[in-house]
C-alpha cells in the first residue's frame, strides 16, 4: 500500500482502547480519523485524552460507509467481533481485532471466508506474544527441546465486575467466562509452544459467581497436541488475592517460568526480560505497540499479517472444546 498516511478508526472506547490509542500515537504513518462507541461520551473522552482530530460515531456501520478507512481496530464486546470484522473485510478494510477472534466455530469460518473474498486481512490482538519474557522463553524452549508445558491463571473478579456490564458473564455475548476472556492469552502461548491442539479433557465450574453469571469462573484440563506433546491448564476468576498468571515450560535441560511478565530460568530471574513499563495491568505487558507497528508495516509491504486468523483460531477452538468436554476427551 503506497499511501503516505493510513486512515484508521477505533471502535469500542472502553478499557483496552487506551492501549490501542497509546500504541497508535507512536506508530508512524497512521492517523486516527474516527472513534466509535455506542456511548458517545466514552468516545469523546478518548478523543480529548489523546487530542485526536477524529469524528465521533455511535453506529459502526454508518462509520464504515461514511469514512474512507484503511484499517479499523475492533475492541468491542466479544459477540460483536465476527459481524464487525466481516463488515470491514467486505469493504476491503484491514482489521486489528481484539481477542478473542470470535465466540463460535461457525464465526471462525465466517471470518475466514470473508477474508478470502477481501483484499484486506485480519490480525488478532495476542500482543503478549511480543512481551520480552515470552519471546525469550519461547526461544530457549525451542532451542533446548520442549518436554511439556502448563499454565495457571489465578485472578479475582467480583460480582460487580460482571453486573456493571450487560455482556460479561453471558454465554450469548461473552462466549464463556474465564477461559475466553482472561485465560485466552495463556492458551495462545501454550499452543505457540506445543503446536496444534488435537484433543482436550477438561472440566468447568462456577464456584464464586453463582446466580450472577451463566458461564464458568473456573476451568482445568489436559490438552493433547500433534506430535505427542501434552499440556495442562488451570484458570479461575474465583481466586482471593492479587491476580497472577504463570506459564511453566519443562525443556530437556531447564525449567522455565513466566510469572506475569518476569522470566525465571531454573528458578533464577532473567533480569533483562522485565518490561520497562506496562500498558494497563502487568499481565498485559507492553506488546501492543510492537504488534500494532508490525500490523501497519505488513499492510504497507503487502506482507502476511503478524498474527493471522489461521494462527489465532486455535485458542478459540481449544477453549470451545474444553467447554464441551465435561470430563470426557473431545477432539478439536
Amino acid at each position: 500500500m503506497e499511501k503516505k498516511e493510513l486512515r484508521v478508526a477505533v471502535v469500542g472506547c472502553g478499557v483496552i482502547s487506551y492501549n490501542h490509542l497509546t500504541a497508535l500515537k507512536t506508530t508512524n504513518g497512521v492517523k486516527v480519523i474516527a472513534l466509535c462507541d455506542v456511548n458517545a461520551e466514552k468516545a469523546e473522552a478518548r478523543r480529548k485524552e489523546f487530542s485526536l482530530d477524529a469524528k465521533i460515531y455511535t453506529d459502526y456501520y454508518e462509520m464504515l460507509d461514511s469514512e474512507q478507512l484503511d484499517a479499523v481496530h475492533i475492541a468491542t464486546p466479544h459477540y460483536l467481533h465476527a459481524p464487525m470484522t466481516v463488515a470491514a473485510l467486505k469493504r476491503d478494510i484491514y482489521v486489528l481485532l481484539e481477542k478473542p477472534m470470535c465466540i463460535t466455530t461457525e464465526e471462525i469460518e465466517l471470518i475466514k471466508a470473508a477474508e478470502r473474498e477481501s483484499r484486506a486481512d485480519v490480525t488478532v490482538c495476542f500482543q503478549t506474544r511480543y512481551n520480552k519474557a515470552n519471546v525469550v522463553a519461547k526461544k530457549i524452549a525451542e532451542e533446548d527441546g520442549i518436554v511439556s508445558a502448563y499454565f495457571t491463571l489465578l485472578w479475582q473478579r467480583s460480582n460487580e465486575y460482571y453486573t456493571e456490564s450487560d455482556w460479561r458473564g453471558r454465554l450469548k455475548t461473552e462466549g464463556g467466562g474465564v477461559m475466553i476472556n482472561q485465560a485466552i492469552h495463556s492458551l495462545d502461548h501454550l499452543i505457540s509452544l506445543l503446536g496444534k491442539p488435537i484433543a482436550v479433557t477438561a472440566t468447568k465450574s462456577n464456584h464464586a459467581h453463582r446466580g450472577v453469571i451463566d458461564v464458568e469462573d473456573t476451568c482445568e484440563g489436559v490438552v493433547e497436541f500433534e506430535g505427542g506433546l501434552r499440556g495442562n491448564f488451570y484458570a479461575t476468576n474465583a481466586f482471593i488475592g492479587a491476580s497472577r498468571t504463570s506459564i511453566f515450560v519443562k525443556t530437556k535441560n531447564h525449567r522455565l517460568e513466566v510469572k506475569n511478565s518476569l522470566l525465571y530460568v531454573d528458578d533464577k530471574l532473567v533480569e533483562d526480560t522485565e518490561a520497562a513499563e506496562h500498558l494497563g495491568k502487568e499481565v498485559y505487558g507492553n506488546g501492543h505497540p510492537t504488534l500494532i507497528a508490525k500490523f501497519y508495516a505488513a499492510i504497507r509491504a503487502g506482507e502476511p499479517m503478524p498474527i493471522p486468523t489461521d494462527s489465532a483460531e486455535w485458542s478459540v477452538r481449544l477453549l470451545l472444546a474444553a467447554y464441551r468436554s465435561c470430563g470426557e476427551r473431545v477432539e478439536i
